[in-house]
């Protein structure tokens, strides 16, 4: 009695482009817990302020049964201004301080861009412009 393997590769690419003038489209980044009713001086979203973003993707799936499927994928994003949470995070010294609308200073103290020069400066997030995002896992059909 012979018995038949059934098993299916596939691979999925994409991509996209965002031109956003205003960045009226753009999710707020959470620095030091702003919302897009709060806002944040650290990223704005003002009339006139551009921001253009792009995208792609790679999208690998094997499937050795019906019910078993493997996948892995990756994605580079780029932004031309920065955007992207880079390993120092979006979150000051101390935590979220303060109002999400004011500055901070770089030793966690909320107490405003102009007083922060006694207290070694306005802190800033780690934003980039470019990030890689790696995922892969296993889906399962029960």
């Amino acid at each position: 009695m012979a018995t038949s393997v059934t098993w299916d590769i596939g691979c999925e690419y994409g991509g996209g482009f965002m031109n956003n003038p205003g960045r009226y489209l753009a999710l707020l980044p959470p620095i030091n817990g702003a919302t897009a009713a709060t806002g944040t001086p650290y990223f704005t979203e003002n009339p006139g302020q551009r921001l253009y973003q792009w995208d792609m993707q790679l999208n690998l799936q094997y499937m050795p049964k019906d019910w078993l499927t493997w996948w892995t994928e990756a994605t580079f994003r780029h932004s031309d201004v920065p955007y992207w949470t880079g390993t120092g995070g979006v979150t000051p010294p101390l935590g979220n301080t303060g109002a999400p609308a004011s500055f901070v200073c770089s030793n966690g103290t909320p107490i405003g861009a102009d007083a922060c020069a006694n207290e070694g400066g306005v802190w800033f997030p780690d934003l980039r412009t470019r990030e890689v995002v790696w995922g892969a896992g296993v889906m399962v059909k029960f």
